[in-house]
């Protein structure tokens, strides 16, 4: 551990948030990985659930989901690193040993510390926070590269970064996860109020493929009323402006095939509803579907659903 608290470089490009394995299609839940983490502060979560921003002094819970496919249950080892000061050259990202902080579990609970941070575009202070997770295996200082790695026969790993913002003064509303609240299931040509609710416990069962091509069917998830917060920006003049912020969706399973992997508000239907079409598979039997909602800001939520193809 102090080894990795000395030499802290993660080799993945901050742009895309995680290295796993590029051959797969983003949907495709093929090996080992990462969906996201939530942020919980829970020094104010008896008062106010669900905020993900934490002033200096207060207490985060990060708990990272993911998924591991394998026939055989294995440990997952996690190492986070979050860096209140934070160095980037290229695309190698850096802590500095000032405010650093390594705690290890898929879960973990983390205090804010009382110093000056690394600052956003917008100039809010945030600290870079890094899961590096390792499925099989652990997570160590590699010895000829002194770069973290995960170590293990037929282990897999996975990283991915994320933004804890701080809150210095209390002067606008903090931000909240966002909830999912619903999955619909939609048969090919049928209208979206016919959707079938995919629910956590008895699967829900959908007819496979039978022709060529496949049909498409739908599926659809839905947010409850306020995971779409009003959040601070700046408009063309340079002006602060408090607009609605828009999610992103994703949708991923191990069988059958996604239409596309993300989803995003759009200025038409700034609501929803967040639909991506899904072809079943030819062979029948259980389905596995993971499905994200997050906004820019550290909020974030996932469901996890099974269906029946017969």
């Amino acid at each position: 551990m102090n080894q990795l608290r000395a030499a802290v470089a993660v080799g993945c490009a901050l742009a895309l948030g995680g290295c796993g394995n590029d051959l797969a299609p983003a949907w495709e839940i093929r090996a080992f990985r990462l969906f996201g983490a939530k942020i919980e502060n829970v020094t104010r979560s008896a008062a106010d659930p669900g905020v993900t921003e934490a002033s200096p002094g207060e207490r985060v819970r990060m708990t990272l989901s993911y998924v591991d496919p394998a026939t055989t249950s294995r440990p997952v080892n996690v190492t986070w690193v979050f860096c209140a000061e934070a160095t980037v050259t290229g695309t190698t990202f850096g802590c500095s040993a000032r405010g650093l902080s390594v705690l290890t579990g898929p879960a973990v609970t983390y205090e804010v510390p009382r110093i000056e941070f690394s600052v956003d575009p917008a100039n809010r202070p945030r600290i870079q926070v890094v899961a590096m997770a390792c499925a099989g295996g652990t997570v160590a200082l590699n010895p000829s590269t002194r770069l973290p790695s995960c170590q293990g026969e037929g282990s897999e790993s996975w990283v991915m970064t994320r933004s804890l913002l701080v809150r210095t003064a209390e002067t606008l509303p903090p931000n909240h996860n966002p909830f999912i609240d619903r999955v619909g299931f939609i048969l090919s040509g049928r209208p979206l109020a016919e959707a079938m609710v995919v629910g956590d416990e008895s699967p829900l069962r959908v007819p496979r493929c039978t022709t060529d091509p496949c049909i498409e069917h739908s599926f659809e998830v839905g947010v409850s009323a306020g995971s779409r917060e009003s959040q601070s920006t700046f408009d063309l003049q340079g002006n602060r402006v408090m607009t609605p912020e828009r999610l992103q969706f994703g949708f991923f399973t191990d069988k059958g095939e996604m239409n596309n992997t993300f989803r995003v508000d759009s200025a038409l239907t700034p609501n929803g509803p967040i639909l991506n079409r899904w072809m079943a598979p030819r062979e029948p039997g259980p389905v596995r579907l993971v499905f994200t909602a997050q906004d820019t800001r550290g909020g974030f939520d996932v469901v996890e659903r099974t269906v029946v193809v017969e």
